[in-house]
């Protein structure tokens, strides 16, 4: 039994003979659910939220191998937050910050390498984003973006493109079908949605933004007729 397991035992100890009242509490699992513990009574505790961050804290130091990586990983979900939890908000030294980051990203990507995802999963994750919105950007940070992205900030900036490779992605796409259910789906993403237009001072006519520059203004085709007449 290393030190961090008597500093664990410790707590759990304390609040079961001692629990807390008319405090705000969260229930812990004594034996982590990930390992193999129960949700029965004597496997539970009520802790505060700073007594259980301890706690999480604490089973990182007391296990090894793949059980380690699972108790870095629930340690790590500790930051995730909802309107019935008041999450542990004392400060973290940058160091342990790094340490957690690290070993929480090469567990997971353990975990994933090589992984095939169900079809289930996949539908379940697709539910869950369904109805969901997120709130529109604003205009500063829109023009934040689109400067972080321009000129020599831009990854391909400067980059030439051979022929062959421009040949290569035309045949792709002009060879691609898109099937029944792409279709409809882009079609429901779209319902609803207007986009805003320009108007043609060549052709009078209202583009989308995204054709205006390609078909229209100084090159729309009314523009040479006009100017040929």
């Amino acid at each position: 039994m290393n030190k961090y397991t008597k500093y664990y035992n410790r707590i759990i100890e304390n609040r079961k003979q001692n629990p807390i009242l008319n405090v705000y509490t969260e229930t812990h699992h004594i034996i982590p659910r990930s390992l193999g513990g129960s949700n029965a009574d004597e496997n539970l505790v009520n802790l505060t939220a700073r007594e259980h961050f301890i706690c999480h804290w604490l089973l990182t130091k007391m296990y090894a191998g793949e059980s380690r990586g699972k108790m870095i990983n629930a340690l790590y979900m500790m930051q995730a937050k909802n309107p019935n939890q008041k999450r542990y908000k004392s400060k973290i030294t940058a160091r342990i910050y790094s340490k957690l980051r690290e070993e929480y990203v090469e567990y997971i990507s353990k975990l994933n390498t090589g992984r095939i995802q169900p079809p289930e999963e996949k539908e379940k994750q697709l539910k869950a984003q369904i109805g969901r919105k997120r709130e529109p950007f604003s205009k500063e940070w829109r023009e934040k973006l689109s400067n972080a992205k321009k000129g020599e900030n831009n990854t391909r900036y400067g980059v030439i493109v051979s022929e062959e490779t421009r040949k290569k992605i035309s045949d792709k796409i002009r060879g691609r079908i898109h099937t029944k259910e792409e279709i409809e789906r882009r079609r429901i993403a779209n319902l609803g949605k207007t986009r805003e237009k320009i108007l043609c001072s060549y052709c009078n006519q209202h583009i989308s933004v995204n054709t205006y520059p390609r078909w229209h203004g100084e090159k729309c085709k009314r523009k040479t007729r006009k100017f040929n007449e």
